[in-house]
């Protein structure tokens, strides 16, 4: 593969890739409320362990500053129908803060997993699907 061949792949990549995920974010804001920012920080907190993680460790997983995340969990905290997370200041060093998904936050996500699912299956060929499960390999 020569040079331009593969530019041209990556472009072509990135470009399916972005037209995926403002799919999902308008299909999550349209039903949620939420966007994909939104949906990719409860799903890290749903992986984690105990359901929490560190501001700053969410800040290069989610992709947003220090500030901009923090208003993130700001909204989650006062989301229409109930908080989705909790903050709260380690007790061991005050300038962390931890971020805890609560219950209603893990019913929300399952959801949002679920709906997002369901989109890419119905938005993706078969052949899409598995190039994307090769990519990843």
């Amino acid at each position: 593969m020569n040079h331009n061949e593969l530019f041209s792949a990556w472009v072509s990549l990135t470009k399916f890739h972005d037209r995926l995920l403002k799919a999902m974010d308008y299909t999550l804001k349209d039903k949620f409320k939420l966007g994909i920012k939104e949906f990719y920080l409860m799903y890290y907190l749903a992986q984690s362990e105990e359901k929490k993680m560190r501001l700053s460790d969410l800040v290069p997983k989610v992709g947003l500053s220090h500030s901009a995340l923090s208003r993130l969990v700001t909204r989650l905290e006062q989301y229409r129908v109930g908080s989705l997370v909790e903050r709260q200041t380690d007790p061991n060093d005050k300038r962390s803060v931890d971020i805890f998904l609560l219950k209603k936050g893990e019913q929300v996500i399952d959801e949002m997993q679920m709906m997002i699912n369901d989109s890419l299956l119905s938005q993706l060929s078969e052949k899409d699907i598995q190039n994307i499960k090769r990519l990843v390999e």
